[in-house]
């Protein structure tokens, strides 16, 4: 691991712990470069990152900061559609549509930053939120980044299983949002008319040392979808 994600690690395990509070002033940069034996540089770039979680945020002249935690449930996409639904009360079952194991063609390997070849899980799945069929998800996964994936964790929890069992560190995700019409397929599986509008958000997720593990598309039923972001200044702007 690079020494600045390690550093990230730490210092955001020990904000979500608690041990640094809400509003609670840093250790300076040299500080922490003392602490971890590291240039002021590579503090900086860790920090970093915590800025654009929304974790810590800088204040001109005075330093960085814990920021304080909203009192609403996080909606982040890095936890995983189970976990977003679980902590908002929902029950989540989980029907598999498809689950095999297939050859990257163009599309996929430009995608996921891999080889034409490569071998990818290629799921269909359909997700069930408090007995309402509300979520198809197509999901393209590295089988050399997440190996061993067998259909009990794609009954559960993908992000669980990378996770927790293969203790991988999910780091960030590009999302595009768009506006689409359900197809025959789509309209069976979420019991909507042809054509009904559906959220289709668009998704590339990548781990902490910056690879790409994972191509989807989720398409929601609009009554059903939130989202909900964090969006931070640059340096250049504070």
């Amino acid at each position: 691991m690079i020494k600045y994600q390690g550093i990230y690690s730490e210092m955001k395990t020990r904000i979500l712990s608690g041990e640094y509070s809400s509003e609670e002033k840093l250790p300076d940069g040299r500080s922490l470069a003392a602490e971890f034996e590291c240039s002021e540089i590579t503090i900086k770039k860790a920090m970093d990152f915590l800025v654009k979680e929304g974790l810590v945020v800088r204040k001109r002249g005075a330093g960085s900061f814990v920021k304080q935690k909203p009192d609403a449930v996080s909606d982040s996409h890095l936890l995983g559609t189970k976990k977003r639904a679980q902590d908002k009360g929902k029950t989540v079952h989980t029907r598999v549509v498809k689950f095999s194991s297939v050859p990257a063609n163009a599309l996929i390997a430009e995608k996921l930053k891999c080889n034409v070849g490569d071998p990818v899980y290629d799921i269909t799945r359909i997700r069930v939120l408090d007995g309402v069929p509300s979520i198809v998800e197509y999901i393209y996964l590295s089988a050399k980044i997440v190996p061993s994936l067998a259909i009990e964790h794609v009954k559960d929890s993908i992000y669980g299983y990378i996770s927790d069992k293969l203790k991988l560190t999910i780091h960030s995700a590009n999302l595009r949002i768009t506006i689409v019409n359900a197809n025959v397929e789509e309209a069976d599986y979420l019991s909507v008319p042809i054509g009904e509008h559906l959220v289709n958000v668009a998704q590339n997720a990548y781990l902490d040392n910056g690879q790409i593990f994972e191509y989807s598309v989720a398409r929601h039923i609009c009554d059903s979808y939130e989202f909900s972001t964090t969006y931070v200044k640059s340096d250049t702007q504070l």
